[in-house]
């Protein structure tokens, strides 16, 4: 506005003194007084100040002397030119002159780009609120009464010059009019009152550089302070104040840039590029306004904010000025306006992102915060009502910071974790800082490994949140954050931690065993999946060959794939193929081979998975730990699948069999779908199947053993029915040291327990079912098979839990322990 200010100081001189004119005029003199008013304001602010009354003065002056000269025009009569175009105030002048009468080089955006950065000196007084008295009420006041008096001021010109003299007089298009310059003298000299010669041309110019002179003083101020703020590094040398307190280093700052701009010497170049500048101002100031008020900011507090009805009128008017302003710039140049809005948002950009914008926050802060509260609030209230599961990952992470500080790094759980999820989702990175205190060094202990975690998620590029807890020990810290971890609906599902290995040797061995069996019950207990890992220390960080083993105990069948499937998209597992070991009992090996054939088919047409799929049938005893709280976890299943869907008439059949039942169901719906069909209608069973399905019977028959979970002779026809889950007979417990009528074969696991009796004591059958798993996934790259539910709370009951796993993967590798939670739903289509 200073460059713009400065030219037309010039051009006025020009008008008045046509001597002044000579090439590169403009420019020369628009120099020399943008130098003049830079030392000036060199000088302080106190000479501007004893300045101000006489360039008021001046103003008013100026004014006077056109609506003078505008009211009593002609001046002179008998002058030819004033009686053949000068009217003088007429309603005939202003109806001919009503319509536009734009030439070939003129339009409306040009005349409103050259008027509108008069209208922007109304914010004079807003930058200045260091040295108002009362800024608040002052600013307000004085920029309302500066757009009045602008206003009306202006409107009165437009009336009074378009009512004074024809149209054609005034664009300079009559004869002895050659330039710009031409036709300011003439109008000027013959319409607006001189008392003195060239009085007006002197108001004229004192007013310009008076501006001017404003600008110059509210520029570098403002310069100053954006470098103070250190909002842009590239400024923050411009932030010191000279001894007087004067901003000199912004101020040459600014001189040097509008000294290069007054070189430009057109104001009709200058007053579009300085209005396109306004309006971007002006826009980003409305829409600030707009979302301050909509996120109802606290730092935002104008008048009457607190009453709906002016929230509503703030909302409004500043949506409406942000659309003006963006209205006005495509007038004006839609070029320019594309360029200039581009220029702010990238400044925008480079401002929030790369630099300090952190200090004040952004708009942009809010309105994520805002919309991130709501759609808390909406999960919260959809979270039992999940549908798509997916894995929201707690990962219990034990950091060694010596070790870590050191170059010795532990990081195979967050690979590993990594490698499930693909480095995407929701996933929390927890750890328990032991301490007996919660004192200040204690939690800012935790602060500096919440640190230490955040930057060893960003090297391994996991998406997610870090959390230290403070805690006595890594038990009680972990039952915390199992409890606590998560906010709405935005809690983790899942809890992924390592599986105690232990030494002969390591004297703490129980005690971090029954550590462990704490956790996984509170997690379980939370309604929360539990994956544990053993062999974290081999963890791959190449790509892998080989098979990926799938081992389904009765319980957990879909949740098993469907996490093996997720693992199977990470490139270092991709070549891996996937294979399902299913195991059943009391079955006929036809049943079990069209269950299988069924599960093979049903992952393809889903487009899940490729597998190939082996039903192995068992004794009884073998899989014990399995089955004794079958009926118990297939009615949980059961009942939260009918809480989903009440309206349903009978149970749909999942798309993916959780439980060894749904798939027996599936295949018995099949089978039954088919009888009713027609030949003709009815699917071949896999007859293009090139994927192998086989059935294994590893009944021994022997004194020890079952071929029934009830008893009774084994059956070996087609038709032999499925035994399930919902008989109601007791199940037999792992009794074969036990006589015929004892109450552990009588009364089952339950009974068995009660009596303190752990079904691991017939250690032959764990290790023969070892000895079935290792025999068929010795060579696979990872083994993923599901928990037995936890049998007892006593010392020896986990004891003997955490030594029946360690038996049955004996010999593997890599071994993924998954117990899922019986909530999840998996809604896969094909």
């Amino acid at each position: 506005l200073a460059v713009l200010e400065c030219l037309g100081a010039v051009e006025s001189l020009s008008m008045a003194v046509p001597a002044m004119e000579f090439p590169m005029h403009m420019q020369a003199l628009g120099s020399a007084f943008m130098a003049g008013l830079a030392l000036t304001v060199w000088g302080g602010i106190n000479i501007v100040t004893k300045l101000g009354v006489f360039f008021a003065l001046v103003v008013f002056y100026t004014l006077f002397s056109f609506y003078f000269g505008l009211v009593t025009s002609p001046h002179h009569v008998g002058d030819p030119l004033q009686e053949q175009w000068i009217t003088g105030l007429s309603t005939e002048t202003f109806s001919n002159n009503w319509a536009s009468h734009y030439d070939s080089e003129n339009n409306f955006g040009t005349m409103l780009a050259l008027f509108y950065p008069c209208f922007t000196g109304i914010l004079s007084g807003a930058n200045r609120a260091d040295v108002l008295k009362d800024p608040p009420k002052n600013i307000r006041q004085g920029t309302f009464a500066a757009i009045c008096f602008s206003f009306v001021m202006y409107v009165s010109l437009f009336i009074l010059w378009g009512s004074v003299a024809d149209y054609r007089f005034l664009q300079g298009t009559t004869e002895g009019i050659h330039d710009e310059v031409d036709l300011g003298r003439v109008v000027v000299a013959n319409i607006v009152w001189h008392p003195f010669p060239y009085s007006a041309f002197i108001g004229i110019i004192i007013a310009s550089l008076s501006q001017s002179l404003q600008c110059l003083i509210v520029a570098p101020r403002l310069l100053q302070q954006i470098a103070r703020d250190d909002i842009l590094g590239v400024l923050k040398p411009l932030a010191p104040l000279s001894s007087r307190g004067e901003p000199t280093r912004a101020l040459l700052f600014t001189y040097v840039v509008a000294a290069l701009l007054v070189l430009i010497g057109k104001l009709e170049l200058v007053a579009p590029l300085l209005a396109m500048c306004f309006l971007v101002a002006y826009a980003f100031m409305n829409c600030s306004c707009f979302v301050l008020t909509l996120l109802k900011s606290p730092a935002w507090r104008p008048e009457w904010i607190g009453q709906r009805r002016w929230r509503i009128w703030y909302l409004f008017v500043a949506a409406l000025g942000f659309g003006l302003c963006i209205a006005v710039m495509m007038i004006i140049n839609p070029i320019w306006a594309v360029v200039a809005g581009f220029m702010a948002v990238c400044l925008y950009t480079f401002i929030n992102f790369k630099m300090q914008a952190l200090k004040w926050g952004s708009a942009v802060d809010g309105i994520r915060y805002r919309f991130a509260v709501k759609s808390l609030m909406e999960l919260e209230a959809r979270h039992d009502q999940c549908v798509n599961w997916r894995p929201q990952v707690l990962i219990l992470y034990k950091i060694n910071l010596t070790e870590e500080l050191g170059g010795i790094k532990h990081h195979e759980i967050l690979r590993f974790s990594a490698q499930l999820r693909k480095s995407r989702g929701f996933c929390v990175v927890a750890c328990v800082l032991e301490s007996d205190t919660r004192d200040a060094a204690a939690m800012k202990m935790a602060a500096d490994q919440k640190a230490i975690i955040r930057g060893i998620m960003d090297e391994e590029g996991i998406e997610g949140f870090a959390e230290v807890v403070v805690a006595p020990s890594w038990r009680e810290g972990t039952n915390y954050i199992i409890q606590l971890t998560g906010i709405g609906g935005l809690i983790p599902n899942t809890v992924l931690l390592d599986w105690p290995e232990c030494t002969a040797q390591d004297t703490q061995a129980d005690q971090i065993k029954k550590d462990f069996m704490e956790v996984l019950q509170t997690a379980l207990a939370a309604n929360k999946a539990v994956l544990a890992m053993k062999g974290l220390q081999s963890i791959p960080t190449e790509i892998v060959h080989g098979t990926i083993d799938i081992w389904w105990m009765i319980h957990d069948g879909g949740f098993l794939i469907l996490l093996s499937w997720l693992l199977s998209q990470h490139r270092i597992w991709r070549s891996c193929h996937l294979r399902v070991f299913t195991v059943a009992q009391n079955v006929s090996e036809a049943r079990a081979k069209g269950a299988a054939e069924l599960l093979s088919r049903t992952l393809r047409e889903r487009r899940l998975c490729d597998v190939d799929v082996e039903v192995i049938l068992l004794d009884d005893a073998l899989i014990e730990p399995y089955t004794y709280d079958w009926t118990l976890r297939v009615e949980e299943r059961h009942r939260f699948l009918r809480e989903l869907n009440p309206n349903a008439r009978e149970m749909h059949l999942e798309p993916i069999p959780l439980e060894i039942d749904d798939l027996f169901d599936m295949e018995k719906h099949e089978m039954q779908s088919k009888a009713g069909d027609s030949p003709s209608h009815s699917n071949p069973v896999f007859e293009d199947n090139k994927h192998e399905v086989k059935v294994s019977d590893c009944r021994t028959g022997a004194e020890g053993g079952r071929r029934h979970r009830h008893g009774g002779a084994s059956s070996s026809a087609d038709d032999a029915p499925y035994v399930s889950a919902s008989d109601p007979q007791p199940t037999a417990a792992f009794a074969a040291d036990e006589p015929e009528g004892s109450p552990a074969s009588s009364g089952g696991m339950k009974h068995l327990l009660r009596k303190a009796s752990s079904p691991f004591e017939s250690i032959e059958f764990c290790q023969k079912l070892g000895q079935i798993i290792n025999s068929r996934s010795q060579q696979a790259q990872l083994v993923v098979m599901n928990l037995p539910d936890v049998w007892g709370s006593e010392d020896k009951d986990v004891l003997n839990y955490m030594q029946y796993c360690d038996t049955l993967t004996q010999g593997l590798e890599r071994v993924l322990f998954v117990h899922s939670t019986g909530r999840e739903i998996f809604d896969i289509t094909g």
